[in-house]
C-alpha cells in the first residue's frame, strides 16, 4: 500500500508541479496557435508567461519558504552528551556520482558537511545516514554511494557510519531508521536536514516514536524579502509548494499528529 502511494505521488507531482504545469501550458498554447483556436492559444501562452514573470520577479518563493525555515531554530546550545546523529539523504546527485565515480551533490550539501562536523564534535555518538533512492525507474544506485565517497574525502571514517538505504521517502526514513538503531527514550539524537524540510521530518520522526533534536541547515532565505529577476525562482517556488503539500498529505494519512509540527516548549 505504501509503495503504491509512493508511486502515485511521484507520478502526480511530476505532472502538477508548477514548472511542469507551466511548460505544458506553453506547449499546449503553442500548438493551438497553429489551429483555428489560435486566439485561445495566445491567451494560454500569455497566462503562462505572466505567471512565470510574477514568480521570477516577486519573492513568492521566499514567502513560502520563510515559515518552513523559521519553524525550528538552530539550537543555541547542544547537549553535552549526544547519543546519536542522523542525517537525511537528499543532497546527493546519485546518477552523476555513478557515472563519474566521484561524489556529486545537488543543493543541500550542508546536510553532509554539518553531519561530518557534528560527528567530530561528538566522537562517541552513533552516526546514521538515512535515505535510499527516490527514483521511479532506477533503484540500482543509492544515496549512500555518494555519501560514503564524500565522507571518505572529508576524513570521516566511513565504517563509523550506519547506513539505512532502503527508504524511498522521509516517512520510510523515519520508520526504517528507528527500526535499525532502536533508540531509547532517554537518549539525545540530533536530526540534520534542510531547514525547509525540518517540520515534515520532525513530524514523521515523532510519529515513529522518536523525539529528535532538530538541527536545520541549507537555508534558502534571509530575514528579508526582495524582488528578483531570476527564472530559478520557479524551481524554488515549486520546492516550497511541494513541501507544504507533503505536510498536508502526511497529516491526512495520519502519519503526523499535526499539519505543521512545532518545537516542544
Amino acid at each position: 500500500m505504501d509503495n503504491t502511494f509512493w508511486v502515485i505521488s511521484k507520478v502526480v507531482w511530476g505532472i502538477v508541479a508548477p514548472e511542469t504545469s507551466l511548460l505544458i501550458l506553453l506547449i499546449f498554447g503553442t500548438v493551438l496557435l497553429w489551429t483555428r483556436l489560435n486566439k485561445s492559444g495566445g491567451v494560454i501562452i500569455t497566462t503562462a508567461v505572466f505567471i512565470i514573470a510574477m514568480i521570477s520577479i516577486f519573492p513568492f518563493s521566499t514567502w513560502i519558504f520563510h515559515p518552513l525555515e523559521n519553524r525550528f531554530p538552530i539550537p543555541s546550545k547542544l547537549p553535552e552528551k549526544v547519543d546519536g546523529i542522523i542525517v537525511l539523504a537528499g543532497a546527493e546527485n546519485i546518477s552523476v556520482t555513478a557515472a563519474r565515480g566521484q561524489p556529486s551533490l545537488h543543493g543541500g550539501g550542508e546536510r553532509l558537511t554539518t553531519f561530518v562536523w557534528l560527528a567530530r564534535l561528538y566522537p562517541n555518538a552513533i552516526l546514521l545516514f538515512s535515505g535510499g533512492s527516490g527514483s521511479l525507474i532506477n533503484q540500482k544506485y543509492k544515496s549512500d554511494d555518494t555519501a560514503r565517497k564524500l565522507f571518505d574525502q572529508l576524513g570521516l571514517e566511513v565504517e563509523r557510519v550506519q547506513y539505512e538505504s532502503g527508504s524511498k521517502n522521509t516517512a520510510e526514513s523515519a520508520s526504517k531508521s528507528y527500526q535499525l538503531v532502536q533508540p531509547k527514550p532517554y537518549q539525545n539524537w540530533i536530526l540534520v536536514t534542510s531547514a525547509f524540510h525540518m517540520p515534515r521530518s520532525v513530524g514523521l520522526f515523532r510519529n515513529a516514536g522518536w523525539q529528535v533534536i532538530p538541527y536545520p541547515v541549507d537555508f534558502n532565505t534571509t530575514n528579508s524579502s526582495s524582488m528578483n529577476f531570476d527564472l530559478r525562482e520557479i524551481g524554488r517556488f515549486s520546492q516550497g509548494v511541494r513541501e507544504w503539500v507533503g505536510l498536508v498529505v502526511y497529516r491526512i494519512k495520519g502519519q503526523m499528529a499535526e499539519i505543521f509540527p512545532k518545537p516542544y516548549p
